[in-house]
C-alpha cells in the first residue's frame, strides 16, 4: 500500500441520516455536503485511511474516498446491506 496507494478500491457503503432525509424523493444531491452520513459496513476501511491520511498528508489519494449512497432504508435493511458489503470479493 505504501508503495502502490492506489490499492485501496473498495467503495464506502454510507447511509444518509434519516432524520434528515427520509426518502430518495426528497434527497437532493446538490445538498449532498450537508447531510450527515453513517458508514454501515467495513467501518474499519475509514478508520485505516484516516491513519494514511496522518502518515502521508501530501498524498490526495488516501483523501478520497467514493461512496455508494443509501437513502431512507430500515434499519434491517440497513444490517443486512452491512453484513453483505462485509462478506465482498475483496477479502
Amino acid at each position: 500500500m505504501k508503495i502502490n496507494p492506489h490499492t485501496i478500491v473498495v467503495s464506502f457503503i454510507v447511509m444518509v441520516d434519516v432524520d434528515e432525509c427520509a426518502n430518495i424523493e426528497v434527497f437532493d444531491v446538490r445538498k449532498h455536503n450537508q447531510y450527515n452520513y453513517f458508514v454501515i459496513g467495513g467501518s474499519h476501511s475509514p478508520e485505516a485511511r484516516s491513519q494514511l491520511v496522518i502518515e502521508y498528508p501530501t498524498t490526495f489519494f488516501f483523501k478520497y474516498a467514493e461512496c455508494k449512497i443509501y437513502v431512507g432504508r430500515t434499519m434491517e435493511g440497513t444490517k443486512l446491506l452491512a453484513w453483505d458489503h462485509n462478506n465482498d470479493d475483496y477479502r
